[in-house]
């Protein structure tokens, strides 16, 4: 009988809210309805209703009291799906409008299609009747002297609704509302599954890590309105909605709550086999796009007579131009070149690893336009590699409640030192030294390593040993094959003797450093006039390699940059256990380190990734450390700015012999990230180099990787961990003082690929980077002056005897 009741207190409030006139809900108190139950948030257009215009209050809208006036016939809704909706949220009506109060009878609103309620018992039917018209004359009456609700104050409205509450439960309001909310919560919402209750953990540690350790992130906020409780909720959201989401789901959710951090230094990597291949490459230029690269191993001529140039004007059924940018979109909208670029490699190289998703099989089909201008469809199967490693493997866990751990909500303060790695026993300082996160590199370098693998021979493979810039002019020497630098000496135009030296990466150590010390001494030794530097598509490595290669093209102190760095509990204890052992080394250390001998060969005993530790960067790398101890100690988890380790400028390499400090024109494009933005941005900083090109990608900071345990198949999570700020030798240049996250670097001489380019192997790249370098370089110096000597014979004697005297 109790949910007899309470059944009609549902009709009685929902009727309530349907129609504002009390004389008319009374009269459609005794009809039989039911209401349409379905998923919520959902929405239809509908046509005209016969009659006059449907208020919103009359639709009984969940959680509105003031919904915005439809007009149609509510015969036939059609279905929307709830993603659809996701996509395009219907607008919300503007604060303050009023909704048309007209009344419509409650049997043309409330469908009747659904089974009436069961039955009470025959003996109770009367009783029961009786108890409803005593209801429903009493609210009836009480609703006549309270006045329309549509008028009232919100108070007041809450109020009289806790009266009709009363006068139909015959019990206190609040608590039987609260009852019937629990009762109706109860079967329209489930309890989260155990891989749901996972997910919503591990979705937690993810965004925990950005709200705590991501160093940009009110810069973010203020830049692009990056609001993480969104992101987070939107992805919890998703997660809840569904109880048989799947761990690509899952992952698909993870991919676009990083991609929504707008940072190249951000990104996650799941443990996948998946991916396909075509083999070519097709990149852009002048709006449109061409083949860039053909496999001739895997597409010989005589079966494939497409050519490098060819214009691809559709792909898998679309504009070559809308595929990419549909691609683009999915990168999270940084910075404009580059996330098209980066969408040109993987138009055809899809990989699930880096989160592609949908990886393609069977054929691909594309337009092409030849040399002779005909047109060409192409079919052509991926080279498909199916997943190997198995999905959706159930979650365990032994009994820990999951749904107990704060997974709701995101933490305002401190710093999970659970992902980080604690000292375990005694720290050496060789141990500790060890421990510097000195990567500016893509976080996906790796990644880019497998990309190489399958194509060595691509020249626009980020990371490749010799790029797409095309030869200069005729080799006068060449480093050989086995050099970890492309370098070579050529003639210009004008007959001088240039130098040119290709900087892949800065992911190198010692053995890369003496030979990119020897080039320069080779280029000294040939007197070259001018060098040019190639590091387009360059992903970036490490700081000090990168310091180690810039000390040999200088002969004073080079700026680097300064730092603001999230620092926690374990970067404290790092720089207490150095300043420790610097002062107090272990006796073990110093016996070993008296026993070792030098090699020349060893990395470690020459310094960092080639950068000598000298008693000067120990110096600093103290200051470094005690900068850390004060900063923490004075609750700053975001430090001032610093210089990062042991470096604030660039000491020249020791030996003369091996610096280059004649002219430099450093090219750039936009696939050059981290490292790739420094190198430039210390370049220009000091005054050193002339940069022609396009923007680097903007990848300022220092890259952090996090250990992440779980259940999903992430493989790797890397964050941004320091913000960098440049520091010009002119105080005046634009550029002191500026971030170059999400800004890059500008070059002085811009220059874009063209179409012609791509039709005659970059000539004219090549004709604007020699006359950048004579322009930079100065005219040759003219020859001296041929003096033209005229000289005058000495006249000889007329021979003759000469007269005698007589």
């Amino acid at each position: 009988m109790r949910c007899f009741f309470r059944r009609c207190a549902a009709a009685t409030l929902a009727a309530l809210i349907a129609c504002p006139a009390p004389q008319l809900w009374a009269a459609n108190i005794a009809a039989p309805s039911a209401v349409r139950t379905g998923p919520a948030g959902i929405a239809a257009p509908v046509t005209a209703l016969p009659g006059g215009t449907v208020s919103g209050m009359s639709l009984a809208v969940p959680g509105s009291l003031a919904a915005p006036s439809l007009q149609g016939a509510l015969r036939a809704v059609p279905q929307v799906s709830p993603s659809a909706m996701l996509i395009a949220p219907l607008a919300a009506p503007a604060i303050g409008e009023s909704a048309p109060t007209v009344s419509v009878p409650l049997s043309r609103i409330l469908p009747q299609s659904l089974p009436a309620a069961p039955e009470a018992p025959a003996q109770g039917q009367a009783a029961a009747a009786q108890k409803v018209t005593g209801m429903t004359h009493e609210v009836m009456t009480f609703l006549e002297t309270t006045g329309p609700l549509g008028q009232a104050a919100p108070e007041q409205a809450r109020s009289t609704g806790d009266k009709v509450f009363k006068s139909l439960l015959g019990g206190p309001a609040d608590q039987d509302a609260a009852s019937l909310s629990l009762a109706v919560g109860a079967q329209t919402a489930q309890a989260p599954t155990l891989t749901q209750q996972k997910m919503l953990h591990t979705l937690y540690q993810v965004a925990a890590i950005f709200a705590e350790q991501y160093a940009p992130i009110e810069e973010k906020k203020d830049r692009f309105q990056l609001d993480l409780r969104r992101e987070y909720d939107k992805a919890k959201d998703a997660i809840l909605a569904d109880p048989k989401i799947t761990t690509r789901q899952f992952q698909d959710l993870l991919a676009d709550l990083v991609a929504g951090m707008r940072d190249y230094h951000v990104s996650i990597s799941f443990h996948s086999t998946e991916r396909a291949r075509l083999p070519f490459l097709v990149t852009g230029a002048g709006g449109k796009y061409f083949i860039a690269y053909i496999d001739r191993e895997l597409l010989p001529e005589d079966k494939f007579p497409v050519q490098v140039g060819d214009e691809v004007m559709s792909f898998e059924g679309q504009p070559t131009a809308e595929a990419v940018k549909a691609i683009a979109a999915r990168l999270g909208g940084n910075t404009a070149e580059t996330d098209l670029r980066l969408a040109e490699l993987v138009l055809t190289n899809r990989r699930r690893s880096r989160g592609d998703t949908a990886i393609p099989q069977g054929d691909a089909e594309f337009v092409v336009r030849l040399r002779d201008g005909q047109l060409a469809k192409v079919q052509m199967p991926w080279d498909y590699t199916p997943e190997f490693v198995p999905q959706d493997v159930p979650v365990r866990d032994a009994g820990l409640e999951t749904a107990d751990k704060p997974a709701g909500l995101l933490p305002e303060s401190g710093i999970d030192e659970s992902l980080g790695a604690t000292p375990k026993k005694s720290e050496t300082l060789k141990s500790l030294l060890a421990k510097v996160f000195d990567k500016a590199v893509h976080p996906l370098a790796a990644i880019f390593a497998e990309m190489r693998s399958e194509a060595a021979d691509n020249p626009f493979m980020i990371g490749s040993k010799k790029s797409f810039v095309p030869q200069l002019g005729k080799t006068l020497w060449e480093a050989d094959e086995e050099n970890p630098f492309h370098a070579y000496v050529f003639e210009a135009p004008d007959g001088r003797k240039m130098g040119y030296v290709r900087i892949a990466s800065y992911d190198g150590g010692a053995k890369e450093t003496k030979a990119f010390g020897a080039a320069m001494a080779e280029f000294n030794k040939q007197g070259i006039k001018g060098l040019v530097i190639d590091q387009v598509n360059n992903p970036g490595g490490s700081v000090f390699h990168l310091y180690a290669l810039a000390s040999y093209l200088t002969d004073k102190p080079l700026k680097t940059a300064h730092h603001r760095l999230i620092i926690g509990e374990s970067d404290a204890a790092w720089a207490a256990n150095l300043l420790l052992q610097i002062m107090q080394p272990d006796k073990a250390e110093k016996k070993d380190s008296k026993k070792k001998k030098a090699k020349a060969d060893d990395e470690d005993d020459d310094g960092f990734s080639g950068y000598p530790v000298s008693q000067k960067f120990m110096l600093m790398m103290v200051k470094f450390a005690q900068f850390i101890l004060k900063q923490f100690d004075a609750g700053q988890r975001f430090t001032e700015l610093t210089h990062l380790w042991g470096v604030d400028d660039i000491d020249p390499a020791p030996k003369a012999e091996e610096r280059y400090t004649g002219p430099i024109l450093l090219l750039t494009n936009a696939l050059d990230f981290s490292g790739g933005d420094f190198f430039p941005a210390l370049m220009q900083d000091n005054q050193r180099a002339t940069i022609l090109g396009v923007r680097t990608s903007g990848a300022g900071g220092a890259v952090k990787p996090y250990d992440l345990p779980n259940q999903f198949g992430i493989a790797s999570l890397a964050a941004t961990w320091t913000i960098a700020t440049r520091r010009a030798v002119d105080p005046k240049s634009p550029n002191d003082g500026q971030p170059i996250e999400n800004r890059g670097v500008i070059p002085d001489v811009p220059y874009d690929i063209t179409e012609k380019d791509m039709h005659t192997g970059f000539s004219e790249y090549r004709d604007a980077i020699l006359k950048a370098l004579s322009d930079l370089v100065g005219p040759a110096a003219a020859p001296a002056p041929v003096q033209t000597l005229k000289a005058k014979p000495k006249v000889k004697a007329r021979s003759g005897r000469n007269p005698r005297k007589k």
